[in-house]
């Protein structure tokens, strides 16, 4: 939660350093006694532009904070119940489940939401028709491309935060070896297109902490939701999507292979840590790749 609100506040630093100190205060307040959602949600479903001095509209602030929340709560809390529930040696309660499925599914329905809003704009329709528009205009087929977008996310994040858990049933520095190789791998990628620094002109120094802040966090949701909207060029990419994709769903199972070739001993809340993995590779993934094929066979190709 601290670090959420950390991120809020610079984003909102960022976005109203130009307007004064006043101003600045003023859109710090909803951020620190935690209306700042509620307050983007108005500015946008009232139409609001972009105020003079602002680097971000609405709209896209409200993007960014919606990630941040993903980033700094929603996929750590996923993760911590994963951990509690694979390691609990009495057995988790229907409780547990059903808080985990909740939080799987909350995550989501944020994350199609993103997409789904940001596609559905008349005006990025008009302005960039070869990236938006997939969203159909039959309201059956519509509700089918929003519903798979929502559980596939949710699948992807239960898929990537089980292989977390796996590898720190093992060695925590095992997760870290993990998480930083791909996002290092990312990063290098990045500098060497060119492609590093962001496409929002938050200007001098502050281009340069914000490009750091903005490519780890979007890489990092990537990674855990495969949030469509992030496919786009100026994010990660369509290519290095496609790769985090097949990552997420590849490594699970060599998680587990590495943890029955390395681990030593067996206890009770190890085991059935496992015993959870191998579930959701049984069930789980096919499941997610499933709603991927709905999405896409759903989705307005032309």
């Amino acid at each position: 939660l601290t670090l959420s609100m950390a991120l809020q506040l610079i984003m909102v630093w960022v976005n109203n350093k130009r307007r004064g100190k006043r101003i600045l205060l003023l859109e710090s307040l909803p951020v620190l006694v935690g209306l700042k959602p509620a307050v983007d949600a108005f500015r946008v479903a009232r139409g609001f532009d972009k105020e003079i001095g602002q680097s971000l509209s609405p709209a896209t602030e409200m993007t960014y904070m919606k990630g941040i929340e993903l980033f700094a709560e929603s996929i750590p809390a996923v993760i911590i119940q994963i951990m509690a529930i694979a390691t609990d040696k009495k057995g988790a309660e229907t409780s547990a489940w059903v808080s985990l499925a909740v939080s799987a599914l909350s995550t989501g329905f944020i994350g199609a939401t993103i997409s789904y809003d940001w596609d559905t704009d008349p005006e990025k329709r008009r302005k960039t028709p070869g990236f938006y528009g997939y969203v159909p205009n039959k309201a059956r087929k519509r509700t089918l491309v929003f519903i798979s977008m929502v559980c596939f996310s949710a699948g992807m994040l239960l898929i990537r935060c089980t292989t977390i858990m796996v590898l720190g049933l093992l060695q925590n520095r095992l997760v870290f070896a993990y998480i930083g190789a791909d996002l290092g791998l990312y990063l290098l990628v990045k500098i060497a297109r060119g492609d590093f620094f962001y496409w929002v002109p938050f200007g001098a120094i502050a281009e340069i902490f914000t490009s750091i802040i903005a490519r780890v966090v979007v890489k990092v949701i990537v990674d855990f939701t495969s949030i469509m909207q992030f496919r786009h060029p100026y994010e990660l990419g369509g290519a290095y999507w496609i790769f985090s994709f097949v990552l997420t769903m590849g490594s699970l199972p060599i998680a587990i292979k590495i943890y029955e070739n390395q681990s030593e001993g067996d206890s009770r809340g190890e085991s059935k840590g496992i015993e959870f993995a191998r579930m959701v590779v049984k069930l789980l993934i096919p499941i997610t790749a499933s709603f991927f094929v709905v999405f896409f066979l759903n989705i307005d190709r032309a």
